[in-house]
């Protein structure tokens, strides 16, 4: 349910405007974690999806549907919620779910509960993945190796934003790599000054083009809201770092004009102040191979985040016409690149966005 909280714009000592409204849920955030051990079977998959629904999805859909079996967890996409403009192979549908599967992953290999994931099951037409679970009857005890990875789903932020001059620690950029252990997928890290400019060109580029189809800027005005908002979905203007009288009107200039070079160049300032660029590459463009691609992807950005290192999602290089090609040279590899975050350090944190309660999205 939304909160009534004294909301500030996001930049109070310039405006000095308050209001007195309700923002959207971000008490799903604050999960009391001993509070597994105090359930029934049920119950402790229940308090484990808690996890997955704070993964992140594009323009924070929260795609996810959950049905709780026995001893297993069937997940499912709800098909009201897909993006036919800006995600028209349904790509980053499974990407979505792929972060989800993986934050529940890591939350049930926390708990010592975990078993196995079985993509695709014959459980229903719109079905991706049954999460197996044992031990549910028995008092487990908790992983402690898994503990900083766990911990950090509650705190995990898509970062907006400038990064600063520091460059990611060597020790941590070399553990990206293990963190690849799905077969068919490649990582690409990007440090180098110029291949990071390039990559951020192509993210501007991808923009420019997305912004000029009226579809697409229709599309996305309807995930856009205003820092004030009360939805549980969409993605909020101070996510994107946006003052809060721009975040009330935000939403009608992109339904109506082409913002497109705009939001271009900022992505650009943005994403070339960053340390690293990770890019995952495939050898095919199947769901399978999305839905493992968010599972690396949300590891590796819940690692790096476990390390104080800010993460932030650019897909435009990737999504938006032939731009994959240039991609593919900048990387040096003929697989077909899947999906692309930065990374690096910032001065700032900023809050999470909303999500829908555990309880709207079970299905029977």
């Amino acid at each position: 349910m939304a909160r009534k909280c004294l909301a500030t714009t996001a930049y109070p000592h310039q405006l000095g405007v308050f209001f007195w409204t309700k923002m959207g849920n971000l008490e799903v955030w604050k999960i009391k974690h001993k509070n597994f051990f105090k359930k029934n079977p049920d119950g402790k998959i229940k308090h484990l999806l808690k996890y997955a629904i704070l993964a992140p999805s594009t323009h924070n859909m929260q795609p996810w549907l959950f049905k709780v079996m026995k001893s297993s967890c069937v997940i499912s996409y709800d098909p009201k919620l897909t993006l036919p403009q800006a995600d028209a192979k349904g790509r980053d549908l499974y990407i979505s779910l792929g972060c989800c599967i993986e934050n529940l992953v890591i939350a049930a290999q926390y708990y010592n509960v975990f078993d196995s994931v079985n993509l695709f099951p014959k459980t229903g037409k719109y079905s991706v993945a049954e999460v197996k679970f044992k031990n549910l009857g028995k008092r487990t005890s908790e992983n402690k190796k898994m503990k900083r990875l766990f911990s950090t789903i509650t705190e995990r932020v898509n970062s907006r934003g400038l990064f600063l001059k520091k460059t990611i620690k060597r020790s941590v950029v070399a553990q990206l790599l293990k963190l690849n252990t799905f077969s068919g997928l490649k990582l690409s890290l990007l440090e180098d000054g110029d291949q990071i400019i390039e990559m951020s060109k192509l993210t501007a580029d991808g923009l420019r083009y997305a912004y000029k189809n009226p579809k697409f800027r229709k599309e996305m005005s309807g995930w856009v809201n205003s820092n004030l908002s009360s939805r549980n979905e969409g993605i909020p203007g101070y996510s994107l770092r946006m003052p809060f009288l721009l975040s009330l009107v935000f939403p009608t200039l992109v339904r109506n004009f082409n913002v497109g070079k705009q939001v271009g160049k900022i992505n650009f300032v943005s994403m070339s102040s960053s340390s690293l660029v990770v890019v995952i590459s495939a050898n095919n463009d199947i769901k399978e191979t999305w839905v493992n691609t968010g599972r690396l992807a949300e590891r590796m950005m819940l690692f790096l985040q476990s390390n104080n290192v800010k993460t932030s999602i650019f897909v435009a290089s990737v999504e938006m016409g032939d731009l994959y090609k240039k991609v593919q040279e900048i990387t040096k590899t003929h697989l077909i690149p899947q999906f692309v975050f930065c990374a690096g350090y910032m001065g700032h944190n900023q809050k999470q966005t909303p999500r829908h309660p555990l309880e709207t999205k079970l299905i029977s």
